[in-house]
C-alpha cells in the first residue's frame, strides 16, 4: 500500500530514535547495576584507561599496574562475582594493594584505539571533578554513547539491505538495540569492536556498490585500520577490504575507468595500511615482536604448537567441533559474565540462541544459493559479505585454539583447548544480525506471514529483556554498584 509506505518512511526516523533512547537507557541501567570488577579482566582493562588518560602509552609488553590505579581498584572492587566477602581492614586494603603494585597487567600489550577513546573520555571525567568508583562508573558510561552509535549505524546498513522493506529496515536495529552481549556493560577493548567494524563493514558496502570519491575512500581505509587496531580478532575486515578492492579494480577495468579510479585504490590502501604498520612497527621496535602478545603468552604458560601437532586436536572430531560452535553461539549473544560463581545464562535462552542462530543463518544460506524471493546483486552481495566475515573470524578462532598448547591456563585449558569468547567476534553482531533477520523473513514469506516480521522481532527482543532482568535482578541488589553509592 503506498499510503503505508509513505506513513512508515515518515516516522522511521522518530522508531530508530526511540530505539537509539532505548538502547541508550539499557545499557545505562545494566552499567550501573553491575558492581566492579567483573571475570572478564574489568581491572586490567581500566588500568589501561587510566594509562592513556594520563598519556602514557606502555613502551614494554608487560607493565606493572599504576599505583593510582589500584587504589581505586582497591576502593572499588566487590566479591559478589566470586563469592567472596570483600576485606576493608586497612591492614587488608594494604597488603591487596602490594600485590597489585607488584602484578603485571596482562592487557598491556593490548592495540590502542579503544584505550585512547575511553581515555579520553576519562580526562573529560576528570575535569568534571569525577573520583574513584564513580570515575570508573563514567568510563562504563561511554558505552552508551557507542551503542547508540551501533544502532544507528544498524540502521544505515539495514536500510542499504532491505530497500522498500521497512519491517526489514527496522527489524536489524531493533535486535542490535536489545542484543544482549554483556561487553556493553563492562570497561573492555571488546566493547568498541562492534561499532567500528560496523561502521567500516557499511562504508566497504557502500565503495562496492557505488562510485565514491577518493576523501570517502581514505576515510573508509582510516576506519579499517581503527578497526584491525581496536582488537586483532577483527581482522576479518581485511579480508573483506581486499575483496571490495578487487571487484572494484576489476569493474574499472572492463570500463576502461581504471587510471580514474587508480588513486582510490592507493589512497584506500595507504590510509589503511599506514596506521597498522606504524603501530606494528612500533611493538617490533619496543617489544621484538610485532604483535606484542608474545610476553603475555609466555606469562600465560602458553606455548606455541609445532605444525605436525596442530591437527591433532579435538575440534576436529564431531563431539569437539559442536562444542566449540554451540559455546561460541551461547557467549557470542549474552558474553560470560558470572555471579555468585555461576554463569549468568538460563539454558533455555542458550538452546534458543544456538538453535535460532543455526536455523536462520542456514536458511539465509539455501535462499542465496537457490536465489529466489526476487534477490538482487547488490543484496546477494552484503550476504556474501556478511558471511565472509562470520566464516573469517570463527576460522580466526578456530586457528588460534589449535596453534597454542594452553599449559596451566584455566581459559582456554589443556582439557578444553577452544577459544569460544564469541566477544572475541563481537564486531560481527551487525552482520549477523543482518543474515538473522533475512533468514527470519525467509522463513516467515514461506509461510506467508511475512507481514508480520517486525512484531517477530520484536518478541524475540522482549524475550531476550526479560530474560536479561531475570537474570541480572540479584545484581541490582548489591551494595557496590552505582545505584547504591549515589545514594
Amino acid at each position: 500500500m503506498p499510503g503505508d509506505k509513505s506513513v512508515s518512511f515518515r516516522y522511521e526516523r522518530y522508531i530508530i530514535a526511540g530505539l537509539c533512547i532505548a538502547a541508550a537507557i539499557r545499557v545505562f541501567i545494566f552499567c550501573a547495576a553491575f558492581p566492579f570488577f567483573n571475570n572478564v579482566d574489568e581491572q586490567a582493562h581500566s588500568d589501561m584507561v587510566f594509562k592513556y588518560a594520563r598519556r602514557h602509552l606502555p613502551a614494554a609488553p608487560l607493565e606493572k599496574y599504576d599505583p593510582k590505579t589500584v587504589r581505586i581498584i582497591v576502593d572499588s572492587a566487590d566479591g559478589g562475582y566470586f563469592d567472596t566477602a570483600v576485606d576493608r581492614s586497612p591492614s587488608a586494603q594494604a597488603q591487596v594493594m602490594e600485590y597489585l603494585t607488584r602484578k603485571n597487567n596482562p592487557e598491556t600489550w593490548v592495540w590502542p584505539v579503544y584505550y585512547l577513546a575511553a581515555g579520553i573520555w576519562c580526562r573529560v571525567g576528570e575535569l568534571m571533578v569525577i573520583t574513584s568508583t564513580r570515575l570508573l562508573y563514567w568510563i562504563r558510561f561511554f558505552n552508551v554513547i557507542l551503542i547508540v552509535i551501533f544502532v544507528w549505524v544498524s540502521w544505515l546498513c539495514s536500510r542499504r539491505f532491505y530497500g522498500d522493506n521497512w519491517q526489514g529496515r527496522i527489524a536489524v536495529p531493533l535486535l542490535a538495540a536489545f542484543f544482549p552481549q554483556d561487553i556493553f556493560y563492562g570497561i573492555t577493548g571488546d566493547v568498541l569492536s562492534p561499532v567500528v567494524f560496523a561502521a567500516a563493514f557499511l562504508m566497504l558496502l557502500e565503495i562496492c556498490l557505488e562510485d565514491k570519491s577518493w576523501k570517502y575512500h581514505f576515510f573508509a581505509g582510516l576506519l579499517v585500520a581503527a578497526t584491525f587496531l581496536t582488537k586483532a580478532s577483527n581482522i576479518a575486515i581485511i579480508p573483506l577490504a581486499a575483496v571490495v578492492m578487487l571487484i572494484k579494480i576489476i569493474r574499472a577495468a572492463r570500463e576502461g575507468q581504471f587510471k580514474s579510479y587508480l588513486p582510490s585504490v592507493i589512497v584506500f590502501s595507504f590510509a589503511a595500511a599506514i596506521p597498522v604498520a606504524v603501530w606494528l612497527g612500533r611493538n617490533y621496535v619496543l617489544f621484538g615482536d610485532a604483535i606484542g602478545s608474545a610476553a603475555s603468552i609466555k606469562e600465560r604458560t602458553w606455548r606455541v604448537k609445532p605444525l605436525s601437532e596442530m591437527f591433532h586436536h579435538p575440534i576436529f572430531t564431531f563431539s569437539g567441533c559442536c562444542y566449540f560452535l554451540a559455546e561460541l553461539t551461547r557467549t557470542f549473544w549474552r558474553g560470560e559474565f558470572i555471579w555468585r560463581l555461576k554463569i549468568m545464562a538460563l539454558p533455555s535462552m542458550d538452546m534458543f540462541y544456538i538453535v535460532s542462530s543455526a536455523v536462520l543463518l542456514v536458511v539465509c544460506i539455501l535462499g542465496l544459493i537457490w536465489n529466489k524471493a526476487g534477490d538482487n546483486k547488490p543484496r546477494r552481495f552484503i550476504v556474501v559479505s556478511s558471511l565472509l566475515v562470520i566464516t573469517a573470524s570463527v576460522l580466526f578462532l578456530v586457528f588460534m585454539s589449535m596453534r597454542y598448547d594452553f599449559g596451566k591456563c584455566m581459559y582456554p585449558s589443556v582439557d578444553k583447548p577452544y577459544f569460544t569468547s564469541g566477544r572475541l567476534m563481537a564486531g560481527c553482531i551487525l552482520p549477523f544480525l543482518l543474515l538473522y533477520v533475512e533468514g527470519l523473513r525467509r522463513i516467515l514469506s514461506k509461510l506467508r506471514c511475512g507481514s508480520i516480521l517486525l512484531f517477530a522481532a520484536a518478541v524475540i527482543a522482549a524475550v531476550i529483556t526479560v530474560s536479561e532482568v531475570v537474570l541480572t535482578w540479584p545484581v541490582f541488589a548489591s551494595h557496590s554498584n552505582w545505584f547504591h553509592i549515589m545514594k
